[in-house]
């Protein structure tokens, strides 16, 4: 069995653990975390380091993979970065609740965390470190580019594009044949009827608002 580290000590890692455990296919040795202190204990596992002291952790403690606990995209994305930087040879894992329900022809790639009751219909694909959240669905032939996230309650319809750490909030709906560009956030309860660019901030039922953002605009409390 693999050893592997969580990185962020958050409530999302929490929902991981419990995915992690049920599936029982990995060893956790503990979190690590650059803003929490050291030793503080979490479901039963211990903030054992920050980000400076990963090399030293994977050496002492034979560390095969990583899973990132970060819900913000932008944020998980410079974790990413910042991971690969220091450790290029640490495996992403991606973690699959047992309750998901996930077509025999979906592509999921690394470090990808699917939640319970979520469900994945026939020869959609989900890149790298993206979310799927409790009872979230996405829509037969439907991509999620890297970093993006669907929260819970979410459905996706067919054939719809998803770009690069985009999140499409609590209980929205996304009709088919729709794509939403890179880094644009889908507000909780709405209802997307018409395609939307890069690095936007939409919201309504059906979508009325439309905002501007940056990249690295918060959007998570």
């Amino acid at each position: 069995m693999k050893n592997i580290l969580i990185y962020g000590a958050s409530g999302h890692a929490k929902m991981i653990i419990d995915s992690i455990e049920k599936q029982n296919n990995y060893n956790i040795k503990g979190f690590i975390d650059s803003y929490k202190p050291l030793h503080e204990v979490i479901n039963n596992y211990e903030i054992i380091g920050n980000l400076d002291m990963l090399p030293e952790l994977i050496n002492t403690l034979h560390i095969e993979g990583i899973v990132i606990a970060v819900g913000d995209n932008y944020d998980r994305q410079q974790a990413y970065k910042n991971i690969t930087n220091i450790a290029p040879q640490l495996q992403f894992i991606t973690v699959i609740h047992p309750n998901a329900v996930i077509a025999n022809d979906v592509i999921i790639e690394e470090g990808t965390v699917i939640m319970a009751n979520a469900v994945i219909n026939s020869s959609a694909k989900v890149g790298k470190n993206c979310i799927l959240n409790t009872a979230s669905t996405l829509g037969h032939d439907s991509t999620m580019a890297d970093f993006s996230s669907l929260a819970s309650g979410v459905n996706i319809g067919g054939n719809t594009q998803i770009g690069t750490c985009s999140a499409i909030s609590l209980g929205a709906t996304v009709i088919q044949n729709i794509s939403i560009g890179k880094y644009t956030i889908v507000g909780a309860a709405s209802l997307v009827l018409k395609s939307i660019e890069d690095l936007k901030l939409v919201y309504g039922n059906p979508i009325h608002t439309i905002k501007d953002r940056a990249k690295d605009s918060k959007y998570l409390g």
